[in-house]
C-alpha cells in the first residue's frame, strides 16, 4: 500500500471563508439577524482523494458553532407534496431551486420543524429560527441543517 499525500481534484469550486468577516462585523451567532447567509457561505470545502479513497474537507468558520441559536430568512422549497410539512429546503434566492435544474445548484439548507407546518406556494420567503446542527460528515455536500425549526414570518 502506498503513502500519498492528500490531493485536491483540480476543478472543484472552494468557496471563500469570510471569517474575518462575521468577526469585523461583530456576529456572535445570536438570532437577530434573519440574513445570515453570509455565515453559510462562509463554509469551505474540497473534495480530496487519498489512496482510491474519496472525501469532503469541511472547513467551518469560527462564527458558526453546533448547536447555536440562528435565524434566517430564504425561500421555502418542499421536498415532497404533503399537507402539512416538517421537513423542507431554504435557498437565499428562489433561482436557487436545486429541482428547478435551470439555475445549476446553489447554496441551501435543510430546515426540519420542531412542529408540522400547512404546505405553502414554493418560493414563498419565510423567516425561521432554530438550533444550527453543522454536518462534518466527508460522504457529503451537505455542511449544516437547522433543526427544531420555528416559524417567525411568512410572505416577508
Amino acid at each position: 500500500m502506498s503513502t500519498s499525500k492528500p490531493q485536491t481534484r483540480p476543478g472543484i469550486r472552494t468557496l471563500v471563508t469570510l471569517t474575518s468577516l462575521a468577526v469585523a462585523a461583530g456576529w456572535t451567532g445570536a438570532a437577530a439577524d434573519p440574513s445570515n447567509w453570509q455565515y453559510l457561505e462562509a463554509i469551505s470545502f474540497s473534495e480530496v482523494e487519498t489512496d482510491g479513497e474519496w472525501r469532503v474537507v469541511k472547513e467551518f468558520p469560527a462564527a458558526l458553532t453546533d448547536g447555536q441559536s440562528f435565524a434566517i430568512t430564504g425561500y421555502y422549497v418542499p421536498i415532497e407534496a404533503q399537507p402539512y410539512v416538517t421537513q423542507f429546503l431554504l435557498v437565499p434566492d428562489p433561482a436557487d431551486c436545486p429541482f428547478c435544474g435551470s439555475n445549476g445548484y446553489g447554496i441551501s439548507l435543510e430546515v426540519r420543524m420542531a412542529r408540522p407546518l400547512p404546505d405553502m406556494a414554493e418560493a414563498t420567503e419565510i423567516t425561521v429560527t432554530g438550533t444550527l446542527e453543522l454536518i462534518d460528515d466527508p460522504t457529503t455536500y451537505q455542511f449544516a441543517r437547522l433543526r427544531d425549526a420555528t416559524l417567525l414570518g411568512a410572505g416577508g
